[in-house]
């Protein structure tokens, strides 16, 4: 008996080519009993052919996959992953969702995710080691399969927190987290050093630094810290060049300038150029040095790069990398240990870039 008469009694009317010639199915949801029927064989077929679970002869799974097609089937991942005991989602964590170079990160994880059939959970942490063991949290209760950690504040804790549901997770513990760290670093301090070295060739002899204050709710990573205040202290001190490190206690008032910045701008001998120490940090720099012409009084520069800095008049000088091209590569070093594959580092290339504009220019004499 053929496999249609075994599913609903009766042979569907066929083409030359074995195709159904069953009307395509006009209204609501297709179901895997609508492809089967369309296919002329049993829901167990189709199933097996979406599956690559037993054996299905190639003509009939190049049927069925046809009849999937014309008909707009897509299989529910939630039903394959109660089989396979998979989710398929990841989770991806960053600290702040309103940084542009977040958001380009998390459209990174998002692209190399969907074209292997994983969604995305997205969590921030608001730069709070609390907050993201907390956001953590959700996503173990939503059994993702993996994470991205995009940022991370909460060091060994919140790691704990994954390892405990035996949860994957990029950058990994141990030597390979270390390695891509290294790499970051490198990178970055090259394009600081070529930044700070161009301050210094335009005559800056006092240079501020901005920053979140850092206090224990609220803190960056200390490769950060490294690859930029500490790079810059040190070419600067060799050229006797002031760096001034200007602390924010937090985010001004709304419709006010941080006040911080306000006061180093109007001090007795001010910075010529500021360098804003992420690219959140960046408008509240802008807002605070409001009447001071730009490179004309001071010269500024941010770290990270987004279409309304190249479009801000003028155009703001950078250190930059591609967060979208590196959160590809990471989120495939996730699905590869979720796969039970090797993981490969080398496949995370870290290229920063001190990309100058218009918003520096030669010291105020």
């Amino acid at each position: 008996m053929r496999e249609a008469e075994r599913f609903n009694g009766s042979a569907p009317k066929r083409g030359s080519d074995g195709r159904s010639l069953t009307p395509r199915k006009t209204g609501g949801f297709v179901t895997i009993k609508d492809v089967a029927a369309h296919a002329g064989v049993s829901i167990a077929t189709v199933s097996r052919a979406i599956n690559d679970n037993g054996y299905v002869a190639t003509d009939v799974k190049a049927r069925v996959l046809a009849s999937m097609q014309e008909l707009g089937f897509r299989p529910s991942q939630r039903a394959r992953s109660m089989r396979s005991s998979r989710t398929m989602s990841i989770g991806a964590i960053v600290s702040e969702l309103v940084n542009p170079v977040h958001l380009e990160f998390l459209r990174g994880v998002e692209s190399a995710a969907n074209e292997s059939g994983y969604v995305v959970l997205v969590v921030s942490s608001q730069g709070s080691p609390e907050k993201e063991r907390e956001s953590l949290g959700r996503l173990v209760a939503e059994r993702v399969d993996g994470v991205v950690l995009g940022t991370f504040v909460g060091g060994r804790r919140s790691l704990d927190i994954l390892a405990e549901h035996n949860i994957a997770h990029v950058p990994p513990a141990g030597p390979v987290s270390e390695a891509l760290n290294s790499a970051w670093m490198r990178a970055e301090a090259a394009a600081t050093h070529e930044m700070g070295r161009r301050l210094v060739e335009l005559g800056h002899k006092r240079v501020a630094y901005v920053v979140f204050q850092e206090t224990p709710g609220r803190r960056a990573p200390g490769y950060h810290h490294k690859a930029r205040y500490e790079v810059l202290r040190e070419l600067f001190g060799a050229a006797g060049v002031a760096l001034d490190m200007v602390n924010l206690a937090g985010l001004p008032a709304e419709g006010a300038p941080a006040e911080e910045i306000v006061q180093a701008a109007r001090s007795v001998d001010p910075p010529t150029a500021w360098v804003a120490c992420n690219h959140i940090l960046l408008p509240y720099l802008l807002d605070g040095l409001a009447g001071l012409g730009i490179p004309e009084d001071v010269s500024v520069v941010g770290y990270g790069d987004s279409i309304w800095a190249e479009a801000y008049r003028p155009p703001i000088t950078v250190v930059s990398h591609d967060t979208y091209r590196e959160a590809r590569a990471l989120t495939s070093m996730l699905l590869d240990s979720i796969n039970g594959r090797p993981l490969a580092p080398e496949g995370v290339e870290y290229r920063s870039q001190f990309i100058e504009r218009s918003s520096v220019g030669p010291a105020r004499r």
